[in-house]
C-alpha cells in the first residue's frame, strides 16, 4: 500500500515537472520567436536607414557650410582658381569621404547597440521564463522591451557625434583672413605714403 502511494506521488511529481518544463520551453520559444521575428528585423533595417539619413544630413549640412566658407576664403585671399584653391578643395573632398565613413560607422554602431539591447532583454526574459513567467506575460514584456529599446536607440542619436568633419580647413580660413588683413594694412600704408602733403613735396 505504501509503495503504491509512493509510486503515485512520484508519478504526479514527474507529471508536474513535465508540465513545468513544457511551459518553460513554450515560453522560451515564444520569446525567441518575438525577438527573431521578420517584423523586428524590418524595424532594425528601417532604423539603420533612418540613422544613415540622420548622420548623412548632418554631413551634407557641414559640407554646405564648408563649401561656402572655402569659396569665400579663396576669394578673400585672391587665390580662387589657383593651385592653393585646388589643394584646399582636395582637402575638402578627402574630409567629406572620411565623413561618409564616419556616418556609416555611427549608423552601424547604433544598430549594434540596439541588437545588444534586444539580446540582453531576451536573455532576461528567458531567465524569468525559467522562474515561471507565463506565456502572456512573456509576450507582453517582450513587445514592450522591443518598443522601449527602439525608442532609446532613436533618442541616443546626436548630430555632434559626427564631430567637426571639415575642421582641417580651419588653417585655410585663418590664412585667408591674415592675408586679407595684410593687404588692407599694405593699402593703408601705401595710402599714407602717397597722400597729398605727406613726404617729399609735402608741407614742410
Amino acid at each position: 500500500m505504501g509503495a503504491q502511494k509512493g509510486s503515485k506521488a512520484a508519478n504526479e511529481a514527474a507529471q508536474a515537472e513535465g508540465w513545468r518544463t513544457s511551459n518553460i520551453n513554450r515560453a522560451v520559444g515564444q520569446i525567441n520567436s518575438i525577438y527573431g521575428s521578420p517584423s523586428r528585423q524590418a524595424g532594425i533595417d528601417d532604423f539603420l536607414g533612418a540613422t544613415r539619413s540622420f548622420y548623412t544630413n548632418e554631413l551634407e549640412r557641414q559640407k554646405g557650410v564648408a563649401d561656402r566658407s572655402l569659396k569665400f576664403a579663396m576669394a578673400r585671399s585672391g587665390l580662387s582658381g589657383g593651385s592653393a584653391s585646388a589643394d584646399a578643395n582636395r582637402t575638402l573632398g578627402e574630409d567629406y569621404q572620411r565623413g561618409v565613413l564616419s556616418a556609416e560607422r555611427l549608423a552601424q554602431g547604433a544598430v549594434s547597440d540596439l541588437r545588444n539591447a534586444d539580446e540582453a532583454a531576451r536573455q532576461n526574459l528567458i531567465a524569468q521564463a525559467g522562474s515561471g513567467l507565463s506565456l502572456t506575460g512573456g509576450a507582453s514584456q517582450a513587445a514592450s522591451s522591443l518598443r522601449n529599446n527602439l525608442q532609446a536607440a532613436q533618442g541616443s542619436l546626436k548630430t555632434d557625434a559626427l564631430g567637426d568633419v571639415f575642421g582641417g580647413l580651419s588653417d585655410v580660413y585663418r590664412r585667408s583672413r591674415e592675408s586679407a588683413a595684410d593687404r588692407r594694412g599694405f593699402r593703408d600704408i601705401y595710402g599714407q605714403l602717397y597722400q597729398p602733403g605727406f613726404g617729399a613735396g609735402g608741407t614742410r
